[in-house]
């Protein structure tokens, strides 16, 4: 299982915040170059690895945001550890960044106890012609066609 020493945690802050930096550029200066499109989405690769991580993108799909996914099993029982690290490590990062956490039901059948964290900040004053600032979320998903739980983190560009 990958656990993250203290000094990958911070290389992972930093990750995020230079991805959320460059949210109101619509990822300009990291995205990478045309990975595949079809009718329902477009996706590029990143310039960056969040360290951790086990695969990444950009994904314009009902908006555009960098997905990147931590930990991949068909064991239900090897979620919580990873699940509770990242966790921690967000909420290392983001709460101290100005990013305010909130926890959403996950409807997925069997991993309900996973919620949905959703970190975002407000707007400030000097209103971003762009769009609202760009919010992350860590979540557990299950796929019944590979039968693969996984922990992926998004950062939305709004």
């Amino acid at each position: 299982m990958p656990f993250l020493g203290f000094g990958q945690e911070g290389d992972v802050c930093n990750a995020i915040i230079t991805i959320t930096q460059d949210a109101p550029n619509k990822f300009r200066n990291i995205k990478g170059k045309m990975l595949e499109s079809n009718a329902t989405a477009t996706m590029w690769a990143s310039g960056i690895k969040v360290p951790g991580s086990i695969g990444h993108r950009f994904v314009q799909s009902m908006g555009l945001f960098y997905e990147c996914a931590f930990f991949q099993t068909k064991n239900k029982q090897e979620l919580e550890p990873v699940y509770e690290q990242y966790k921690t490590v967000l909420n290392n990062c983001l709460l101290h960044e100005g990013y305010t956490l909130s926890l959403h039901p996950n409807f997925n059948a069997g991993i309900a106890n996973y919620k949905k964290l959703v970190f975002m900040t407000e707007a400030k004053n000097d209103a971003n012609p762009a769009g609202p600032p760009p919010h992350i979320t860590l979540e557990v998903t299950y796929s019944k066609i590979t039968g693969y739980y996984t922990i992926v983190m998004f950062i939305f560009e709004h």
